[in-house]
Protein backbone atom coordinates (compact mmCIF):
# COMPACT_ATOMS: atom_id res chain seq x y z
CA UNK A 1 0.00 0.00 0.00
CA UNK A 2 1.03 3.62 -0.74
CA UNK A 3 0.27 5.94 2.19
CA UNK A 4 -2.50 8.35 0.50
CA UNK A 5 -2.88 11.73 1.30
CA UNK A 6 -5.51 12.47 3.30
CA UNK A 7 -7.52 15.66 3.07
CA UNK A 8 -9.39 17.21 5.71
CA UNK A 9 -12.01 20.24 6.40
CA UNK A 10 -8.49 22.38 6.70
CA UNK A 11 -5.06 19.96 7.04
CA UNK A 12 -3.64 18.29 4.66
CA UNK A 13 -1.71 14.78 5.02
CA UNK A 14 1.33 14.47 2.85
CA UNK A 15 3.42 11.48 3.38
CA UNK A 16 6.62 11.93 5.19
CA UNK A 17 9.82 12.13 3.72
CA UNK A 18 13.35 13.17 3.56
CA UNK A 19 12.25 16.55 2.09
CA UNK A 20 10.59 17.59 5.04
CA UNK A 21 13.26 16.91 7.27
CA UNK A 22 14.33 20.75 7.62
CA UNK A 23 10.98 21.10 8.77
CA UNK A 24 10.70 18.31 11.76
CA UNK A 25 14.65 20.18 12.46
CA UNK A 26 13.30 23.11 13.12
CA UNK A 27 10.34 22.23 14.85
CA UNK A 28 12.31 19.54 17.16
CA UNK A 29 14.20 22.59 18.21
CA UNK A 30 11.25 24.34 19.91
CA UNK A 31 11.33 24.40 23.59
CA UNK A 32 7.65 24.38 24.12
CA UNK A 33 7.23 21.73 21.73
CA UNK A 34 9.67 19.23 23.18
CA UNK A 35 8.93 19.94 26.61
CA UNK A 36 6.48 16.80 26.86
CA UNK A 37 8.89 14.76 24.44
CA UNK A 38 12.23 15.20 25.18
CA UNK A 39 12.26 17.87 28.16
CA UNK A 40 14.69 19.59 26.01
CA UNK A 41 15.21 20.77 22.02
CA UNK A 42 16.94 17.98 19.77
CA UNK A 43 19.68 18.45 17.87
CA UNK A 44 20.19 18.24 14.23
CA UNK A 45 21.55 15.22 14.44
CA UNK A 46 19.20 13.21 17.07
CA UNK A 47 16.09 14.78 14.89
CA UNK A 48 18.14 13.18 11.85
CA UNK A 49 17.88 9.96 14.05
CA UNK A 50 14.51 9.99 15.27
CA UNK A 51 13.33 10.40 11.35
CA UNK A 52 15.89 7.53 10.52
CA UNK A 53 13.36 4.83 12.66
CA UNK A 54 10.60 6.56 12.13
CA UNK A 55 11.06 6.33 8.20
CA UNK A 56 12.49 2.83 8.86
CA UNK A 57 11.63 0.49 11.25
CA UNK A 58 8.85 2.74 12.49
CA UNK A 59 6.86 2.33 9.24
CA UNK A 60 5.48 0.10 7.09
CA UNK A 61 4.11 1.20 4.07
CA UNK A 62 2.82 -2.40 2.80
CA UNK A 63 0.42 -2.09 5.76
CA UNK A 64 -0.48 1.27 5.98
CA UNK A 65 1.56 2.50 8.88
CA UNK A 66 3.48 5.50 8.10
CA UNK A 67 4.03 9.41 9.24
CA UNK A 68 2.46 12.32 7.43
CA UNK A 69 3.65 15.84 7.38
CA UNK A 70 0.67 18.79 7.63
CA UNK A 71 -0.29 21.26 5.96
CA UNK A 72 -2.17 24.56 6.24
CA UNK A 73 -2.96 26.76 3.16
CA UNK A 74 0.58 24.72 2.08
CA UNK A 75 2.81 25.23 4.67
CA UNK A 76 3.99 22.85 7.22
CA UNK A 77 2.68 22.77 10.52
CA UNK A 78 3.14 19.61 12.24
CA UNK A 79 3.49 15.87 11.43
CA UNK A 80 1.13 13.21 12.10
CA UNK A 81 1.56 9.10 12.59
CA UNK A 82 1.18 5.61 12.56
CA UNK A 83 3.80 3.73 14.22
CA UNK A 84 4.36 0.14 13.27
CA UNK A 85 5.13 -2.25 16.10
CA UNK A 86 6.17 -5.68 15.00
CA UNK A 87 4.71 -7.61 18.01
CA UNK A 88 1.38 -5.80 17.15
CA UNK A 89 0.97 -5.62 13.74
CA UNK A 90 -2.82 -5.33 14.09
CA UNK A 91 -2.39 -2.31 16.03
CA UNK A 92 -0.75 1.51 15.10
CA UNK A 93 0.69 3.80 17.60
CA UNK A 94 -0.65 7.41 17.21
CA UNK A 95 1.66 10.02 17.57
CA UNK A 96 1.33 13.72 16.58
CA UNK A 97 3.85 16.92 17.04
CA UNK A 98 2.41 20.19 15.97
CA UNK A 99 4.31 23.73 15.84
CA UNK A 100 3.46 25.90 19.12
CA UNK A 101 1.65 28.64 16.96
CA UNK A 102 -1.36 26.38 15.85
CA UNK A 103 -1.50 24.50 19.22
CA UNK A 104 -4.98 24.77 21.09
CA UNK A 105 -6.68 25.19 16.87
CA UNK A 106 -8.03 21.99 16.62
CA UNK A 107 -5.49 21.16 13.96
CA UNK A 108 -4.14 18.39 15.89
CA UNK A 109 -7.87 16.59 16.34
CA UNK A 110 -8.36 16.97 12.94
CA UNK A 111 -5.27 14.77 11.63
CA UNK A 112 -5.32 12.09 14.61
CA UNK A 113 -8.99 11.81 13.30
CA UNK A 114 -7.82 11.35 9.72
CA UNK A 115 -5.36 8.76 10.80
CA UNK A 116 -8.01 6.83 12.87
CA UNK A 117 -10.32 6.96 9.64
CA UNK A 118 -7.12 5.68 7.67
CA UNK A 119 -6.03 3.20 10.07
CA UNK A 120 -9.32 1.53 10.88
CA UNK A 121 -10.73 1.55 7.51
CA UNK A 122 -7.69 1.27 4.89
CA UNK A 123 -5.11 -0.22 6.75
CA UNK A 124 -8.12 -2.35 8.64
CA UNK A 125 -5.86 -1.99 12.16
CA UNK A 126 -8.25 -3.05 15.29
CA UNK A 127 -6.41 -0.99 17.60
CA UNK A 128 -4.61 2.56 17.49
CA UNK A 129 -2.84 3.57 21.06
CA UNK A 130 -1.02 6.49 21.49
CA UNK A 131 1.51 7.19 24.97
CA UNK A 132 1.68 10.87 26.46
CA UNK A 133 3.05 12.27 29.78
CA UNK A 134 1.00 13.13 33.32
CA UNK A 135 1.93 16.49 32.67
CA UNK A 136 0.72 16.78 29.05
CA UNK A 137 -3.00 17.94 29.60
CA UNK A 138 -3.78 19.47 26.03
CA UNK A 139 -2.38 15.90 24.56
CA UNK A 140 -4.62 13.75 27.09
CA UNK A 141 -7.59 16.08 26.50
CA UNK A 142 -6.99 15.76 23.10
CA UNK A 143 -6.54 11.51 22.32
CA UNK A 144 -10.13 12.00 25.33
CA UNK A 145 -11.68 13.72 22.65
CA UNK A 146 -11.06 11.37 20.27
CA UNK A 147 -12.37 8.41 21.82
CA UNK A 148 -9.29 7.11 23.52
CA UNK A 149 -9.40 5.61 27.26
CA UNK A 150 -6.62 5.73 29.18
CA UNK A 151 -5.50 1.96 29.59
CA UNK A 152 -2.25 1.35 31.51
CA UNK A 153 0.48 3.74 33.18
CA UNK A 154 3.92 1.68 32.35
CA UNK A 155 6.20 3.82 34.13
CA UNK A 156 5.62 6.39 36.59
CA UNK A 157 4.25 9.74 35.01
CA UNK A 158 3.62 7.94 31.70
CA UNK A 159 0.37 6.89 30.18
CA UNK A 160 -0.88 4.62 27.31
CA UNK A 161 -4.28 5.64 25.89
CA UNK A 162 -6.45 3.62 23.10
CA UNK A 163 -9.30 2.70 20.95
CA UNK A 164 -10.51 0.00 19.41
CA UNK A 165 -12.32 -0.10 16.27
CA UNK A 166 -15.49 -0.70 17.57
CA UNK A 167 -15.36 2.02 19.99
CA UNK A 168 -14.63 4.29 17.21
CA UNK A 169 -17.25 2.65 14.85
CA UNK A 170 -19.73 3.27 17.51
CA UNK A 171 -18.49 6.82 17.75
CA UNK A 172 -18.29 7.95 14.33
CA UNK A 173 -19.94 7.46 11.27
CA UNK A 174 -17.20 5.85 8.89
CA UNK A 175 -19.16 6.91 5.81
CA UNK A 176 -18.60 10.81 6.50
Amino acid sequence: MVLPVLIGQRVRLVPAGPEHLEFFRRLNTDEQVMRHVSGRPYSPSETDAEWSRRLGQRSNTDRGHGYWTGFLDGRPIGWWGLGYDGARPEAGELGFRLAHERWRQGYGVEGARLLLRHGFLSARLTHIWAGTVTANAASRATLASLGFACVDEPTPRALTYEISLGEWLERDDPRS
